[in-house]
């Protein structure tokens, strides 16, 4: 199998981030600035992400002044309650990734009700991710990596950067659709849990394309399928899990902008229309692929469907696979 790579996803991660990082501060503007809230540490792909929007919505809002907050903690909740009490004029949103989606089936108690105390503005961006295992491992096929797990259940461990991570969730959902009992190895982040699967100490992972396809293409690791529905540009030598042989899988990671609960329909609306433009941008997405990402350009009611989908698909996986947070 071949690939046809570009420049390090990881690296175009960081480069954006680095490249984005300076935008001004609220003493630099004239009026009121809009704060994203990334309720992640700075450096991960949802921060880039707002950073990325945050360099990009004054060219098409001039004056606009734009600032990237970010509120780390309990896996998203702490950034993301400060939200739920802003303001709900329009000048404060959040940057939400899938575990926005997973934390109210998996935690006994939020701060915030997920459904009522946020709307959906845009959804930003949608990043596949890999199947990854070994290169010397003896699963050549997702095919033969199934049929093993099968013959032998609760034996084969998967990777992740935590209990109810992307990587966590995403591996339960293979387990729930292939009928296979698996064992989860959580770890304090994706680095050293593909260190793992490196040193073959762990069979696989499910890992985002922008920390696992740079290890694939170094040779240290083997990809058997991508989680998308199509294949993936950035390595479209991989097979869906589809094509792999697992009908019906879908997961992708995605990077979502929500206001407070209250935000009226038309301060939702007009933030939309700004964000469906700096979508439009031809840069803007350039450097979303070179990341591995996809933009998604849709109205406010489209995302609202799209988180409604994911919140009751994600409820219906944890729930079967008994996932719950420490």
């Amino acid at each position: 199998m071949s690939f046809r790579f570009g420049r390090s996803p990881v690296a175009v991660l960081a480069l954006l981030a680095a490249a984005v990082f300076a935008v001004p501060s609220p003493a630099a503007a004239d009026s009121q600035p809009l704060r994203i809230v990334v309720p992640f540490p700075p450096g991960g792909a949802a921060d880039a992400f707002a950073r990325l929007v945050a360099a990009k919505l004054p060219e098409v809002k001039p004056g606009l002044t734009v600032v990237v907050d970010n509120k780390p903690g309990a896996g998203g909740v702490i950034g993301s309650d400060t939200v739920a009490r802003a303001p709900a004029d329009g000048n404060t949103l959040l940057m939400v990734t899938v575990g926005h989606a997973v934390n109210p089936s998996i935690m006994a108690k939020l701060p915030y009700d997920t459904r009522a105390d946020f709307v959906p503005v845009a959804l930003v961006a949608t990043v596949p991710s890999l199947v990854v295992v070994p290169a010397e491992s003896p699963y050549k096929t997702l095919a033969d990596l199934l049929k093993a797990a099968k013959a032998k259940p609760h034996a084969l461990e998967y990777a992740s950067s935590g209990i109810g991570s992307t990587g966590h969730v995403s591996a339960a959902l293979i387990e729930s659709l292939a009928g296979v009992e698996m064992v989860h190895v959580p770890y304090k982040g994706a680095a050293a849990a593909l260190q793992d699967v490196i040193g073959a100490r762990v069979a696989m992972a499910v890992d985002i394309i922008t920390s696992s396809l740079p290890m694939v293409k170094s040779g240290k690791l083997k990809a058997l399928a991508s989680t998308g529905t199509t294949r993936t540009p950035a390595a479209p030598d991989v097979p869906t899990m589809a094509e792999a042989g697992l009908p019906g899988y879908d997961y992708t990671s995605w990077y979502m902008l929500l206001a407070p609960g209250k935000t009226t329909a038309a301060t939702v609306s007009a933030l939309n229309a700004d964000l469906r433009k700096v979508s439009a941008l031809p840069d803007f997405q350039a450097r979303l692929r070179e990341t591995g990402a996809d933009s998604a350009n849709l109205d406010a009611a489209a995302a609202a469907t799209y988180l409604d989908g994911e919140l009751s698909k994600w409820s219906k996986i944890t729930k079967e696979r008994g996932i719950k947070a420490e």
